[in-house]
């Protein structure tokens, strides 16, 4: 092939990359939105200058399936049970006051149908099995409010099992308890998805022993391109895609490159490792917008997605693997554990 056929494939592929982005189904798999509800009172269906999402970004963007995560700010509450139901209704609450454009799915052909109806579809996880306390029961409890993820931990160890940062930080490294054994049993028995961002590497290895179970990491990335305690290490990231799981990248820049200030580039460098190390078939999108990050250059909110697409698309990724990497990888997850 010559380079004028080359320049001009290039040019073909650019040119497609909106339609490529917008028939595929995008999805990412971990927003904080609710929480800037909940702390600011931001309302989703106006476009809001200080989150990086809401509905006019979300259409914008092209996001057809954004996953809500309910994050428990420890210091400022006593009960996380009912603060994460609590949570849980206003996000239910906000899809019923928009329901013209956005709602949430229980099942696999929900997502289809109300993507398809041109809808925002919503599902809820939550970040933290704090949510769970010491009640074996709430897993089914949660997954029949609509959750169908649950982070073990968040950066605080708790009765399930040790967190990242605590073994990290604090030399805890006690990993999954005897009673997280009989959660992760539990929420595999009622299909409910084992989200494994923020665990601690013993607890992730023991997890990884006892779920029968694809797992994900709905908002981690490479630990060998930046050795942060949230990322995940290549063995880890081999562990999950032999389970037939998903890693969702995080925008966080100081989670893509240790001194910050990343860009598009890096966001497209810890993919390109990710299918370097296990392939196309367990790489998503978690971006953590409106969760405190500070995102990479290029893609500063919800709205930038397409950029993302054309960027992999520049980078020799085919149509197929795109669409993938945007939504088709975790939603065969989805179908598996969830129904």
């Amino acid at each position: 092939m010559n380079n004028n056929t080359t320049t001009v494939r290039m040019d073909t592929v650019e040119q497609d990359y909106m339609a490529i982005h917008n028939e595929a189904i995008m999805i990412d798999t971990h927003n904080d939105f609710v929480y800037q509800v909940y702390e600011k009172g931001v309302d989703i269906a106006n476009r809001n200058p200080n989150t990086h999402s809401d509905l006019p970004k979300f259409k914008e963007g092209g996001v057809d399936v954004q996953i809500f995560a309910v994050w428990i700010p420890m210091k400022e509450v006593k009960n996380s049970y009912g603060f994460t139901t609590s949570q849980i209704d206003r996000l239910k609450t906000m899809a019923q006051q928009n329901s013209s454009q956005f709602e949430f799915a229980n099942t696999y052909d929900d997502v289809i149908r109300i993507t398809n109806e041109g809808k925002l579809c919503g599902l809820i996880g939550i970040e933290g099995g704090t949510a769970i306390g010491n009640d074996l029961e709430k897993v089914k409890e949660f997954y029949d409010l609509g959750v169908r993820y649950i982070g073990l931990t968040w950066n605080n160890s708790n009765l399930i099992a040790s967190s990242a940062k605590d073994e990290t930080e604090r030399g805890k490294a006690g990993g999954l308890t005897d009673f997280g054994t009989q959660v992760i049993k539990k929420m595999n028995e009622t299909g409910m998805i084992i989200d494994v961002s923020h665990l601690g590497e013993k607890s992730f290895w023991d997890v990884i022993e006892i779920s029968t179970d694809p797992i994900i990491a709905s908002h981690s990335n490479c630990y060998s391109l930046n050795p942060h305690y949230r990322n995940l290490t290549d063995e880890q990231i081999k562990a999950i895609a032999e389970k037939g799981g998903y890693i969702g990248i995080n925008f966080y820049n100081k989670f893509l490159v240790k001194s910050g200030g990343a860009d598009i580039e890096d966001v497209v460098r810890h993919i390109d490792h990710l299918k370097d190390l296990v392939g196309v078939d367990y790489i998503g999108i978690g971006a953590d917008f409106d969760g405190g990050i500070t995102p990479p250059a290029g893609l500063e909110d919800v709205t930038r997605y397409p950029e993302l697409t054309s960027a992999l698309l520049q980078k020799g990724y085919t149509k197929e693997d795109v669409t993938k990497i945007l939504g088709g990888n975790f939603l065969r997850v989805y179908k598996q554990v969830c129904g």
